[in-house]
């Protein structure tokens, strides 16, 4: 039977939100121009972000910000993807790192499943030997389209779901409120979280599920 371990990636494998980071990386190597509007919205307009994402689902900063990526080509972005998570090692969360190690060790199928564009997803991917499940960007006749095709953010569940039934038991490593309904349905989750503030709200958000959570606080 097959044991099934899903893990997040901004905020639970790495510190970084991963597509913000990378699109920051193109800007620092002069590939795409810096937009402050877009790169550094103030505080109050990502905060009013996350409320409005939570009930549209749609994450506009995201969709701007993805937009600068338009008329690149596929194997460029992907290769500046390799390159950004070469140089994004050192923003590890390690105890989370040791923990999908722990778990392919017991022979857990390991599958990682994060909102971040595909290109970055792919590339953490190969470098963990894992599969991966992400958002995905629109390509026409090999140039990008700016596009989110699928956004992951609210969808891991149904996307999953083909594993998750298969699965003698399912385990979940992840950060973020929206990942709540897989957290829901597995048999034990592993939640990443800052400091106890966190943990209080995620246990309002469980109720009677937090007996199968655990938390791990992010390393300093």
């Amino acid at each position: 039977m097959l044991k099934l371990a899903v893990f997040d990636i901004c905020g639970t494998l790495y510190h970084d939100n991963t597509t913000y980071s990378f699109l920051r990386w193109l800007s620092k190597k002069n590939i795409i121009k810096y937009n402050k509007s877009i790169m550094n919205a103030p505080y109050i307009l990502r905060a009013l972000n996350v409320i409005y994402s939570s009930f549209s689902r749609k994450d506009v900063y995201r969709i701007l910000q993805v937009k600068q990526l338009s008329d690149f080509s596929f194997d460029d972005i992907n290769k500046w993807a390799r390159e950004f998570v070469d140089e994004l090692e050192e923003n590890r969360i390690y105890s989370t790192n040791i923990l999908m190690e722990e778990y392919k060790k017991q022979g857990y199928k390991i599958v990682i499943a994060s909102a971040t564009i595909e290109p970055v997803a792919r590339a953490i991917a190969q470098k963990l030997g894992v599969e991966y499940y992400s958002s995905t960007i629109g390509f026409l006749n090999n140039k990008c389209t700016g596009e989110i095709n699928k956004d992951l953010l609210f969808l891991k569940k149904d996307t999953l779901l083909h594993l998750l039934k298969k699965a003698e038991t399912t385990i979940v490593v992840t950060d973020n409120y929206t990942d709540i309904e897989l957290v829901l349905v597995s048999d034990h989750s592993h939640i990443i979280v800052r400091n106890d503030r966190d943990i209080e709200k995620w246990n309002r958000c469980l109720k009677e599920n937090a007996r199968k959570v655990d938390f791990i606080k992010k390393d300093a």
